[in-house]
């Protein structure tokens, strides 16, 4: 299934899972994901991390909603915190098991969206870790003057925000040198249409996880 479909598809069972309390839909759900994660071949330890992370919040909201109905229903309870464990492995899905360049080519090319954004996006995303050591940098020469910065200083972000402003402006000119020109039809070296299957499969599984809701 292609990237941008699958988004679709985690963000509407996460509307349903939102709507309806069924346990049997927050079982498949996490079933179903733990499949797809492992037929994708995601690093136990990955899996793992996610399991713990979510331990938390789920015992909490166990003994929250356990408390706070009225006949300490404990059916509601495990649905209530079963959905932790469903949120956790659908955002597992589109995090681990796809690219975020594939998934915005995909929203560019399946879901027709605007290509200035999409490779403005891409081209943020890429200079996240310029970003990172650059702020890096600037903590150590702060350090090396006797001044120390903190994620509260706002000299930080002052410099941080003047840097990419200088980087977007180079961002900007190397989309024009390969030929980017907003407005105007772009072409791609690889095209992947949408086939019928996997509009079918997209249908099927959105039916089939209301179904799983309506069961009682």
């Amino acid at each position: 299934m292609k990237a941008a479909l699958k988004f679709l598809l985690a963000m509407l069972i996460g509307i349903e899972l939102a709507f309806f309390r069924s346990i049997y839909l927050n079982s498949a759900v996490i079933l179903l994901s733990l499949l797809y994660l492992f037929w994708k071949k995601m690093a136990f330890k990955r899996l793992l991390w996610l399991f713990i992370v979510g331990m938390i919040p789920f015992i909490g909201s166990w003994f929250m909603y356990y408390s706070m109905t009225a006949d300490h229903s404990q059916s509601f309870a495990w649905i209530m915190a079963s959905r932790v464990y469903s949120y956790i492995y659908l955002g597992g899905i589109i995090v681990f098991s796809q690219s975020t360049t594939d998934l915005m080519r995909s929203f560019e090319q399946d879901l027709h969206m605007n290509p200035t954004f999409v490779y403005g996006i891409l081209g943020a995303l890429n200079f996240m870790p310029k970003m990172i050591q650059q702020i890096k940098i600037i903590k150590a020469s702060a350090k090396m003057r006797g001044v120390r910065l903190t994620i509260f200083s706002p000299q930080l972000y002052v410099k941080a925000i003047y840097n990419s402003f200088v980087w977007s402006d180079n961002l900007s000119q190397a989309m024009y040198a390969h030929g980017f020109i907003e407005g105007q039809k772009r072409s791609h070296y690889q095209k992947h249409p949408l086939k019928i299957k996997e509009i079918v499969l997209f249908f099927l599984i959105l039916v089939l996880g209301l179904l799983l809701a309506l069961i009682k």
